[in-house]
Protein backbone atom coordinates (compact mmCIF):
# COMPACT_ATOMS: atom_id res chain seq x y z
CA UNK A 1 0.00 0.00 0.00
CA UNK A 2 3.20 2.33 0.96
CA UNK A 3 4.53 1.49 -1.93
CA UNK A 4 2.03 2.16 -4.67
CA UNK A 5 1.41 5.25 -2.76
CA UNK A 6 4.87 6.25 -3.38
CA UNK A 7 5.14 5.20 -6.40
CA UNK A 8 1.70 7.10 -7.28
CA UNK A 9 3.40 10.48 -5.91
CA UNK A 10 6.71 10.15 -7.94
CA UNK A 11 4.35 9.29 -11.09
CA UNK A 12 2.72 12.61 -10.72
CA UNK A 13 6.04 14.39 -9.81
CA UNK A 14 7.55 13.13 -12.89
CA UNK A 15 4.20 13.58 -15.20
CA UNK A 16 3.67 17.63 -13.99
CA UNK A 17 8.00 18.18 -13.86
CA UNK A 18 7.67 16.73 -17.41
CA UNK A 19 4.70 19.26 -18.53
CA UNK A 20 6.29 22.44 -17.17
CA UNK A 21 9.35 21.40 -18.79
CA UNK A 22 7.77 21.80 -22.01
CA UNK A 23 6.49 24.79 -21.06
CA UNK A 24 9.17 26.27 -20.12
CA UNK A 25 11.18 25.49 -23.38
CA UNK A 26 8.14 27.66 -25.16
CA UNK A 27 8.90 30.26 -22.46
CA UNK A 28 13.16 30.52 -23.09
CA UNK A 29 11.99 30.14 -27.38
CA UNK A 30 9.27 33.42 -26.78
CA UNK A 31 11.75 35.32 -24.64
CA UNK A 32 14.72 34.44 -27.05
CA UNK A 33 13.44 36.07 -29.83
CA UNK A 34 12.89 39.19 -28.18
CA UNK A 35 16.13 40.96 -28.23
CA UNK A 36 16.39 42.97 -24.54
CA UNK A 37 15.80 39.42 -22.99
CA UNK A 38 18.23 37.62 -25.53
CA UNK A 39 21.02 40.28 -25.36
CA UNK A 40 20.51 39.51 -21.35
CA UNK A 41 21.01 35.61 -21.87
CA UNK A 42 24.29 36.28 -24.11
CA UNK A 43 25.74 39.13 -21.74
CA UNK A 44 25.15 36.57 -18.83
CA UNK A 45 26.36 33.61 -20.79
CA UNK A 46 29.52 35.26 -21.53
CA UNK A 47 29.90 36.55 -17.88
CA UNK A 48 29.75 33.00 -16.50
CA UNK A 49 31.76 31.68 -19.05
CA UNK A 50 34.16 34.04 -18.29
CA UNK A 51 34.39 34.08 -14.39
CA UNK A 52 34.43 29.94 -14.71
CA UNK A 53 37.18 29.89 -17.20
CA UNK A 54 38.80 32.54 -15.25
CA UNK A 55 39.02 30.28 -12.27
CA UNK A 56 39.16 26.77 -14.00
CA UNK A 57 42.96 26.15 -12.97
CA UNK A 58 42.57 27.69 -9.52
CA UNK A 59 42.58 31.48 -7.92
CA UNK A 60 46.33 31.92 -10.03
CA UNK A 61 45.25 33.79 -12.56
CA UNK A 62 43.60 36.12 -9.63
CA UNK A 63 46.67 36.30 -8.01
CA UNK A 64 48.09 37.27 -10.64
CA UNK A 65 46.17 40.71 -11.18
CA UNK A 66 46.41 41.07 -7.76
CA UNK A 67 50.57 41.16 -7.82
CA UNK A 68 52.60 44.36 -8.72
CA UNK A 69 52.70 42.83 -12.49
CA UNK A 70 52.76 45.85 -15.21
CA UNK A 71 49.03 46.61 -16.00
CA UNK A 72 50.07 45.81 -19.45
CA UNK A 73 50.75 42.03 -18.56
CA UNK A 74 47.40 42.22 -16.23
CA UNK A 75 45.53 42.75 -19.71
CA UNK A 76 46.83 39.94 -21.48
CA UNK A 77 46.31 37.58 -18.46
CA UNK A 78 42.43 39.01 -18.79
CA UNK A 79 42.62 37.93 -22.60
CA UNK A 80 43.91 34.96 -22.39
CA UNK A 81 40.67 33.58 -20.41
CA UNK A 82 39.08 34.43 -23.55
CA UNK A 83 41.47 31.53 -24.97
CA UNK A 84 40.43 29.02 -22.71
CA UNK A 85 36.49 29.84 -23.07
CA UNK A 86 37.17 28.55 -26.73
CA UNK A 87 39.17 25.79 -25.07
CA UNK A 88 35.98 24.49 -23.39
CA UNK A 89 34.82 23.12 -26.29
CA UNK A 90 38.06 20.85 -26.59
CA UNK A 91 37.33 18.92 -23.41
CA UNK A 92 33.92 17.15 -21.28
CA UNK A 93 34.54 19.13 -18.25
CA UNK A 94 34.67 22.65 -20.16
CA UNK A 95 31.98 21.32 -22.07
CA UNK A 96 30.35 20.79 -18.39
CA UNK A 97 31.58 24.36 -17.70
CA UNK A 98 29.57 25.65 -20.97
CA UNK A 99 26.62 23.91 -19.98
CA UNK A 100 26.34 25.49 -16.20
CA UNK A 101 26.89 28.74 -17.72
CA UNK A 102 23.67 28.26 -20.22
CA UNK A 103 21.70 27.17 -17.12
CA UNK A 104 22.79 30.12 -15.29
CA UNK A 105 22.03 32.52 -18.17
CA UNK A 106 18.70 31.39 -18.64
CA UNK A 107 18.12 32.01 -14.55
CA UNK A 108 19.34 35.18 -14.93
CA UNK A 109 16.74 35.77 -18.11
CA UNK A 110 14.10 34.11 -16.72
CA UNK A 111 14.45 35.90 -13.21
CA UNK A 112 14.35 39.24 -15.03
CA UNK A 113 11.12 38.31 -16.82
CA UNK A 114 9.84 37.12 -14.14
CA UNK A 115 10.33 39.86 -11.61
CA UNK A 116 9.14 43.01 -14.22
CA UNK A 117 5.71 40.79 -14.57
CA UNK A 118 5.10 41.70 -10.70
CA UNK A 119 6.25 37.75 -9.53
CA UNK A 120 8.40 39.16 -6.87
CA UNK A 121 7.91 36.08 -4.58
CA UNK A 122 8.58 33.47 -7.24
CA UNK A 123 11.53 35.47 -8.67
CA UNK A 124 13.20 35.62 -5.26
CA UNK A 125 13.05 32.08 -4.53
CA UNK A 126 14.08 31.34 -7.52
CA UNK A 127 16.93 33.36 -7.10
CA UNK A 128 17.29 31.67 -4.06
CA UNK A 129 17.35 28.24 -5.17
CA UNK A 130 19.77 29.67 -8.25
CA UNK A 131 22.43 31.00 -6.28
CA UNK A 132 22.58 27.67 -4.37
CA UNK A 133 23.44 26.08 -7.68
CA UNK A 134 25.76 28.34 -8.85
CA UNK A 135 27.81 27.96 -5.45
CA UNK A 136 28.19 24.84 -6.16
CA UNK A 137 28.64 25.29 -9.32
CA UNK A 138 31.85 27.64 -8.98
CA UNK A 139 33.14 25.15 -6.17
CA UNK A 140 33.06 21.77 -8.34
CA UNK A 141 33.54 23.52 -11.71
CA UNK A 142 34.63 27.17 -11.88
CA UNK A 143 37.51 26.71 -9.22
CA UNK A 144 37.81 22.37 -8.51
CA UNK A 145 41.39 22.84 -7.00
CA UNK A 146 39.76 25.74 -4.54
CA UNK A 147 37.06 23.91 -3.88
CA UNK A 148 39.14 20.85 -3.07
CA UNK A 149 41.35 22.41 -0.74
CA UNK A 150 38.65 24.05 0.97
CA UNK A 151 36.66 20.91 1.75
CA UNK A 152 39.94 18.94 2.57
CA UNK A 153 40.43 20.80 5.95
CA UNK A 154 37.59 19.69 7.01
CA UNK A 155 37.37 16.18 5.83
CA UNK A 156 40.95 15.62 7.19
CA UNK A 157 39.12 15.04 10.81
CA UNK A 158 36.89 12.90 9.28
CA UNK A 159 38.50 10.93 6.51
CA UNK A 160 42.06 10.95 7.99
CA UNK A 161 44.54 10.47 5.33
CA UNK A 162 41.47 9.56 2.41
CA UNK A 163 40.57 13.35 3.11
CA UNK A 164 41.79 14.42 -0.61
CA UNK A 165 39.97 11.78 -2.42
CA UNK A 166 37.05 12.20 -0.08
CA UNK A 167 36.87 15.81 -1.30
CA UNK A 168 37.15 15.04 -4.64
CA UNK A 169 34.12 12.47 -4.69
CA UNK A 170 32.15 15.87 -2.73
CA UNK A 171 33.55 17.61 -5.62
CA UNK A 172 31.55 15.36 -7.97
CA UNK A 173 28.37 15.11 -6.23
CA UNK A 174 28.44 18.86 -5.98
CA UNK A 175 28.62 19.31 -9.63
CA UNK A 176 25.50 17.37 -9.75
CA UNK A 177 23.71 18.74 -7.30
CA UNK A 178 24.27 21.93 -8.97
CA UNK A 179 22.94 20.87 -12.43
CA UNK A 180 19.92 19.29 -10.59
CA UNK A 181 19.42 22.81 -8.69
CA UNK A 182 19.66 24.84 -11.93
CA UNK A 183 18.02 22.56 -14.44
CA UNK A 184 14.91 22.85 -11.39
CA UNK A 185 15.09 26.25 -11.25
CA UNK A 186 15.22 26.85 -15.12
CA UNK A 187 11.69 25.05 -15.11
CA UNK A 188 10.50 26.36 -12.31
CA UNK A 189 10.70 29.96 -13.31
CA UNK A 190 10.19 28.84 -16.82
CA UNK A 191 6.45 27.56 -16.10
CA UNK A 192 6.37 31.06 -14.12
CA UNK A 193 6.87 32.33 -17.56
CA UNK A 194 5.15 30.43 -19.68
CA UNK A 195 1.88 31.70 -17.60
CA UNK A 196 3.33 35.04 -17.73
CA UNK A 197 2.68 34.79 -21.11
CA UNK A 198 -0.01 33.58 -21.37
CA UNK A 199 -1.65 36.10 -19.97
CA UNK A 200 0.28 39.05 -21.59
CA UNK A 201 -0.60 37.53 -24.95
CA UNK A 202 -4.22 37.04 -23.93
CA UNK A 203 -4.51 40.86 -22.26
CA UNK A 204 -2.90 42.20 -26.12
CA UNK A 205 -5.38 40.30 -28.16
CA UNK A 206 -8.57 41.75 -25.98
CA UNK A 207 -7.11 45.08 -26.38
CA UNK A 208 -6.70 44.68 -30.30
CA UNK A 209 -10.37 43.55 -30.48
CA UNK A 210 -11.68 46.37 -28.06
CA UNK A 211 -10.31 48.81 -30.58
Amino acid sequence: MVFRKITKKLDVFFTTTSDRAKFTIVSIGYLLKQPRYLASFLISLFVFLYILSFFKDGNGNWLLLCSGLPLGTKMEVLGRVCIKIIDNFTNIYGVLIIFMSILQALVVMLLIFTWENREKDRAIDGASTGSIGAIFGFVALGCPTCGVSILTPILTAIAGTGAMAAAEGISHVLIVLAFILLIYTVIKLGYVSFIAIGAKKYKENKYAKSH
